[in-house]
């Protein structure tokens, strides 16, 4: 008896649509999580750009694009077949054919700031060809989004968003939408504004009383005394004299009023709001780049900073996963968008890939590859080329089968230039190689005799406290004793074979 295979659900069933929120209510618009935008910015994504201007934010998210847009990037294939290389060929040229890094570059800084970004896309079409011409950033202001995440573009005439997704029932391909963040559930995203917002209106602030306080300190405020009665034109003429002793050096005032210095009362060194400043400067960039070390590390230093540089780079991939998989994206991502011009009914895409691994970690992992493989051939076992493939981001044509070196057996040198074709009958044979193998081992296993004995000896020498002298001497009289003609053939042997050996090396890496 058969069971029936059940089918997975495939519908969505928490979306949006169905999520039940007061403040939502029917409308078929969806409104912005962020609680920060909605309760202290009035709704209005504008002002986060006002902290976008702060010098450190600033800086801090021009690092984060600068690293992402500095990361070498290509197309990968959908898979080796000549066509799908081609496609991924044709799309990579057309990626580098327009300003790219100027795009990426607006799309991270505005993008993770603010939660979302969203690029027109700059079409041309010329001689059956698709290009793009340029992906424009775009303000997240003019944009709202459906219930069915498709976008919607505020216009003059159409103040509360027309739809730029589908255009009658059919996908427009003309605005690419890219979420950053994490826990992200709808298309706004989850910007860093949310988090910064406070540490920002804070530092605005405390260097706000930072300076009042430096002015305070510096000129003090003027303090004018009147006698009860003193009519109202007399008080003003007093006030006025106060407030000129800021700007002139001297002033009259009535006969019998007197003026003075009121030096500052508060309490508290100027550094006090000098550290409070730069506390919020540290916050701001540990929301922004996940560490300070980039920003107000030592040049030089090691230790912890350079585990907050690890954690820099994974702030630096996430984005740049973020922009990989909104251009990879089904039905919504650019590239999938131009083979559809370009190919139309392939439906075989290639994917863009962002390499964010560290030259280190490159070594690291080729010095790993190169210990494993070691300790593998002593079992009889070996890496295979699908492991390489995968490991290290290569293409399957990227790697291929060394020529075999039939001079190992002790043959003439070839001309570099010419190299052994597929059963080629000079190339060594398993036996001729294993017999080789064989001479070598014997050669090693005779050497290790002889050294044992000269350790022996060394260790004799030194137990009855004598010196160089009493060991040459001994050396002397057991080198009679050695079998010198088998061990000169051995050495022969062996040096033959390891010359042959470095020979193959050479010819190899030609």
């Amino acid at each position: 008896m058969t069971t029936e295979k059940q089918k997975p659900e495939q519908n969505e069933i928490a979306s949006a649509a169905t999520d039940f929120d007061i403040f939502q209510g029917f409308m078929e618009q969806i409104a912005n999580p962020d609680e920060v935008l909605r309760l202290e910015c009035g709704g209005d994504i504008s002002i986060y750009d006002n902290i976008g201007r702060d010098p450190r934010v600033s800086s801090n998210l021009g690092t984060l694009a600068g690293a992402v847009v500095g990361k070498e990037w290509n197309m990968v294939p959908f898979s080796q077949e000549t066509i799908d290389i081609t496609v991924a060929d044709y799309v990579q040229k057309v990626f580098m054919a327009f300003p790219f890094d100027r795009s990426r570059r607006s799309t991270i800084r505005g993008g993770s700031l603010k939660g979302f970004a969203i690029c027109e896309v700059m079409w041309d079409y010329s001689e059956g060809d698709t290009f793009i011409n340029d992906m424009k950033y775009r303000h997240q202001r003019r944009f709202t989004f459906n219930t069915s995440n498709e976008i919607l573009l505020k216009t003059i005439d159409n103040p509360m968003g027309m739809n730029v997704s589908i255009r009658d029932g059919l996908l427009l391909k003309k605005f690419q939408h890219v979420a950053f963040g994490d826990e992200v559930e709808t298309p706004y995203g989850i910007g860093l504004g949310r988090e910064l917002y406070w540490s920002w209106w804070f530092k605005k602030n405390i260097i706000k009383y930072w300076l009042q306080k430096g002015e305070k300190s510096s000129c003090p405020t003027a303090v004018g005394e009147y006698d009860p009665g003193t009519p109202s034109v007399d008080q003003d003429k007093l006030l006025a004299a106060a407030q000129a002793l800021h700007s002139n050096s001297s002033v009259v005032i009535p006969k019998g009023m007197s003026l003075r210095f009121l030096e500052s009362a508060l309490s508290g060194a100027l550094d006090t709001y000098e550290k409070l400043a730069n506390f919020m400067n540290d916050e701001m960039t540990i929301s922004i780049l996940g560490q300070t070390a980039t920003t107000t590390g030592t040049p030089g230093k090691l230790g912890n900073e350079k585990s907050q540089e690890n954690v820099m780079d994974d702030r630096v991939k996430a984005a740049a996963d973020s922009l990989c998989e909104a251009f990879n994206a089904r039905n919504t991502g650019v590239i999938r968008w131009l083979v559809d011009y370009q190919f139309p009914g392939l439906g075989r895409y290639p994917q863009m890939w962002i390499d964010c691994e560290e030259e280190e970690d490159k070594k690291t992992l080729a010095e790993r590859d190169d210990k494993l493989s070691t300790s593998m051939e002593k079992s009889g076992l070996r890496l295979t080329k699908s492991y390489y493939v995968r490991q290290h981001g290569l293409k399957e044509d990227d790697v291929e089968a060394a020529p075999k070196a039939a001079w190992l057996r002790g043959a003439n040198p070839p001309d570099p230039a010419v190299s052994f074709a597929e059963g080629d009958p000079s190339a060594p044979d398993s036996a001729d190689l294993m017999a080789e193998s064989v001479n070598y081992k014997k050669a090693m296993a005779e050497t290790e005799k002889w050294n044992q004995q000269v350790r022996v000896l060394v260790d004799q020498v030194i137990a009855s406290g004598g010196g160089l002298p009493e060991l040459s001497a001994k050396l002397a009289a057991l080198f009679p004793a050695m079998d010198v003609a088998t061990f000169g053939d051995l050495m022969a042997q062996a040096m033959t074979l390891s010359d042959a050996a470095g020979r193959a090396d050479v010819m190899d890496g030609m």
